[in-house]
Order: structure tokens, then C-alpha cells, then sequence
């Protein structure tokens, strides 16, 4: 990040004319996207229309006992797999946890019907079903969504004015901060999507998990609450680099997801099911950004590009701590200044300020496409790129698998001759 890219996002910020409230409803806005209404019916028509698999839709359901107590919220679950004897890894895909993030559910309905034969990639998503099952959320706050289709495009929270992505347990959460657009709520799972989502992951118990998201571009591991490396981070790494270069140009980076966006985020979803489920392979994918937004993105690529090519092949592996050091020891590379990084997030804060006072068009601008033909584009391409994950992480574990049992009969072997050795 430098000087440069602070002043360009300071000065389309301050300069673009909009105003809070409320405009125009989705369908006039934006016609060409599914409401969540649409979403729901297209993807029940999969059921028992999923060529060369099974598609099975259900519903979740729970009382709201908070702000809007006595509402009932209801969460689509939409499994997808192909029957049979061979051990598949499960894959659970979770979208539009923030509402105004349209572009993520818009993804998973185009996801499913590929999955189930629809669309160009059909015949790679069948191969790939034969190594994955598939558990998809497509639409993680269904209130909030409800409003954004209305009219209110900057709203992030639920229907009690909680961010879901911060009330994932009271492990690293923050505090509640009422009218916040990150306000964690009054406890851990005190929401009813996020006790509906807490109980499918430690149910499914995934070997993947996917949490889908707009409004920045980047691939992030956990954790969010601070810079600490978890285990199996250098697998998650090796299957990331891939589609970082192939599907953004290497423009959007990957790792650690608090250092990747410069500031904490305690009570996020990764976190919980890296921690307390334990699963392996486990992301926040930021899908798109508008151009406007983009650059310090593709800087961030850049800079971290330029480091981990200075010497050390494992620096994206390294500690944030280590990170630093190694970079001060770089001839001739210019380190992210830490202040800068606090200013940034700082003036994204400022800038943005609580939930209903925000800026209606930086919000329109930032977290999603604003023509048919881009949506078409973006949706496509992360396609493409969840298909990308489940492939990478089957082959990075079929390597280990191999890997270990050549390890093994090596140990026997030498084991038998010691054996063989000594009677002699």
C-alpha cells in the first residue's frame, strides 16, 4: 500500500455525489439480478432435475428472540452429490452473509446449476462431484437481503442490525456496537443465522469451507481476530496460489485475512471452523470490488509478490512477524508502512461510519456489478474458481495420502530388514 493509493480512494470518495437512505428497488435498479425470491425457486427447480446427481433442498428455520423477536427467518440448505460407495470430501459453500453483497448469492445459484449439468463448465463440475459433495447456503441473511432489494443498498446487518460475520461465538468477539455496520450483537450466536449456520458446519463437519463475499478482492485464510498462522496453512496457501493467478491476474491477494485488510476482524465465521470444528481447508473469498476500489488490492498482490520473489520462497508462509523482518532484510524493497496500514483502515471506518448514514452509491459502486454483461462475467469466473478449490485440495491430499504411504512401506521395509539383520 502507498501514499498514492490513499489518495486516490480519498479523492473519489470525497468527490462522488451521493446521499444515505434509500433508492430505487432492486428490480429497477439492477433488473437483471435474481431477488433472493427468484434465487429460491430456481434453485428448488434443481430438485430432481440435477443431471448425473442429487440435488435436495431444505430449510433451517429459527425464532428470532432479539430486536425482531417473534419474526421467523429461514435459511435454504441445498445439498448436491453423487451417489455412491467412494469417500467424497464435503464442501460447504456459504453465501451473502452480508446482505448488500448480492453478487454472492448470485454466484451460488450459478454454482448449483452448474453443478448440476447446466451451463459450460458442466462436465468439469461432474468429475469433480465425483471426489466432492456439496453443501451450499445460498442466501445467509434472507432479512437483510429483503431490504436491500428495497432500496437499501448499503445494509450489511441482519434483521436485528447485527453483522453475522462478527457473532460467529464469544472466542475473539468484539463488542456489541449498536447501529455499527460490524456490531458483533449482545453475545456469541445470539443471531438466528448464525445458530443455523453453527449448527450445519458442526453437523456437515466439511473438509472445505467457503465463506463468499464482495466489497474487497482478495483470498483470505483465518484468522480474522489477529495474525497468527493456523495449521495447515502452507496446504491452504499451495491451493490458493493458483486461482489467485489464474482467475484475478494475480491481482488479488492471498493469506492471512487480517493482514490482508489491515485490521481485525474477531467473531468471523473462518475463525469458528478453523478453531472449533477443525476443518482443513478453510477461506473468505472476496469476490469483487469496484474499479475504484480495486488498486490497493492489486498493490497489496504486488508488494507481496515482490517479497516472497526477493529470496525466500516461503515468506507467504511466514508469521506476520517474520514477514517484517525478512523484509527489512530485502536489498533494495520497500516495506507497507505499519501507520500507513492504520490510517487506511482508519479512514474506512470514517468514511463509511454506522449502517444507516452511509454513502448509498460508494456502496452501489463497491460490492457489486452494476451491468448484466460484468455480472455475467463475475459470476462465471468464480465458478470456474470454486470448482478450482475442490479440484486443488482432492490433489493436494491425494500427494499426502501418496506421500505417506510410500513414507510408511519405506519404514516397514527398512523395519524388516533390521529385523532380517539381526538373525542372521
Amino acid at each position: 500500500m502507498n501514499v498514492v493509493n490513499v489518495v486516490v480512494i480519498l479523492t473519489c470518495l470525497r468527490t462522488v455525489q451521493c446521499s444515505a437512505g434509500k433508492r430505487a428497488p432492486l428490480k429497477e435498479t439492477w433488473p437483471w439480478y435474481h431477488s433472493a425470491d427468484d434465487i429460491h425457486t430456481q434453485l428448488q427447480e434443481l430438485v430432481g432435475n440435477c443431471q448425473g446427481a442429487t440435488a435436495e433442498m431444505s430449510q433451517t428455520t429459527e425464532f428470532n428472540s432479539a430486536e425482531a423477536a417473534g419474526t421467523i427467518v429461514a435459511l435454504d440448505v441445498l445439498r448436491i452429490h453423487r451417489p455412491g460407495d467412494k469417500a467424497k470430501k464435503k464442501a460447504m459453500l456459504v453465501y451473502g452473509e452480508h446482505a448488500r453483497e448480492i453478487i454472492s448469492p448470485e454466484s451460488a445459484l450459478n454454482f448449483a446449476r452448474t453443478l448440476c449439468g447446466q451451463g459450460p463448465e458442466a462436465a468439469r463440475a461432474s468429475k469433480v462431484l465425483d471426489d466432492v459433495s456439496f453443501t451450499l447456503v445460498p442466501n445467509a441473511n434472507p432479512l437483510g437481503r429483503k431490504q436491500v432489494e428495497d432500496g437499501y443498498y448499503c445494509k450489511r446487518t441482519n434483521e436485528d442490525g447485527v453483522d453475522l460475520n462478527r457473532n460467529f461465538g464469544n472466542d475473539h468477539r468484539g463488542e456489541e456496537n449498536r447501529g455499527d455496520e460490524t456490531n458483533a450483537g449482545p453475545s456469541g450466536f445470539s443471531e438466528p443465522e448464525s445458530k443455523m449456520l453453527k449448527s450445519l458446519v458442526d453437523d456437515e463437519r466439511p473438509d472445505i469451507y467457503l465463506s463468499v463475499h464482495s466489497g474487497a478482492y482478495l483470498l483470505g485464510t483465518p484468522f480474522g481476530y489477529a495474525r497468527e498462522t493456523p495449521d495447515n496453512e502452507a496446504n491452504m496457501m499451495d491451493v490458493l496460489k493458483p486461482i489467485s493467478e489464474k482467475y484475478c491476474d494475480g491481482g488479488c491477494p492471498y493469506g492471512n485475512l487480517a493482514e490482508l485488510i489491515h485490521y481485525d476482524s474477531p467473531g468471523c465465521d473462518i475463525d469458528y471452523v478453523k478453531e472449533r470444528v477443525g476443518s482443513p481447508y478453510v477461506f473468505t473469498w472476496e469476490i469483487y470490488v469496484g474499479e475504484r476500489f480495486r488498486g490497493p488490492y492489486i498493490e497489496e498482490s504486488r508488494i507481496r509478490k515482490a517479497r516472497a520473489n526477493s529470496g525466500n520462497k516461503d515468506f507467504l508462509q511466514m508469521s506476520f512477524a517474520q514477514q517484517k523482518r525478512q523484509t527489512k532484510r530485502s536489498h533494495g524493497m520497500t516495506s507497507v508502512s505499519t501507520s500507513l496500514e492504520k490510517s487506511l483502515s482508519s479512514m474506512w471506518k470514517r468514511l463509511l461510519g454506522p449502517e444507516n448514514e452511509e454513502l448509498v452509491d460508494s456502496c452501489m459502486d463497491q460490492f457489486n456489478p452494476q451491468s448484466e454483461e460484468e455480472t455475467g462475467t463475475v459470476v462465471a469466473k468464480w465458478t470456474s474458481a470454486y470448482l478450482e478449490l475442490c479440484e486443488n485440495v482432492v490433489k493436494k491430499d491425494a500427494k499426502k495420502a501418496t506421500a505417506l504411504t510410500a513414507t510408511a512401506s519405506a519404514t516397514t521395509d527398512s523395519s524388516w530388514d533390521a529385523l532380517i539383520g539381526s538373525l542372521k
